[in-house]
């Protein structure tokens, strides 16, 4: 599209589009049809939804960090079923014996009940189990929203 060497102005810019349109050397612009326009919108919000729930997990990670809780160095994933219920012992505010700890264990865990114990030896003030309890609800939400989507 670069017209010839010389003084540039806006109108002479417009001209020579113009004249290059009429004469058929532009391309036309990819317009997607509607189909692929409702994919793409959900697309986005299904990345967006998964950026949201990332950052609620790092801010638990960070909060059981700064408590000296090291559920991570025995679980894979926190938020798994046996690590969900584990953080609900935490926010339901019960006392943390191998024998709570031996019922909330679900499936194959390589890590045994006294191991976990030690790891959960921390002090979480009311206002962290709060914290906890918030954003383990927000994580589920996201959760549901994002099983939604999939579906869709």
């Amino acid at each position: 599209m670069k017209n010839l060497p010389g003084r540039k102005t806006e109108v002479k810019d417009a001209e020579w589009i113009a004249q290059l349109g009429r004469c058929g050397l532009i391309a036309p612009s990819y317009i997607p049809d509607s189909e692929v326009m409702q994919f793409h919108l959900l697309t986005r919000r299904l990345h967006s939804y998964k950026q949201r729930q990332t950052q609620v997990k790092n801010e638990i990670h960070n909060l059981l960090q700064r408590v000296n809780i090291k559920l991570t160095s025995c679980l894979s994933d926190i938020f798994s079923k046996t690590g969900q219920k584990l953080l609900n012992l935490f926010i339901n505010g019960e006392i943390i014996n191998i024998d709570n700890i031996t019922t909330c264990m679900h499936g194959r865990i390589k890590a045994t009940s006294k191991e976990i114990l030690e790891a959960m030896n921390g002090k979480l003030s009311y206002e962290d189990r709060f914290l906890i309890e918030h954003s383990l609800s927000e994580y589920n939400m996201y959760q549901k929203l994002i099983g939604e989507l999939n579906q869709k």
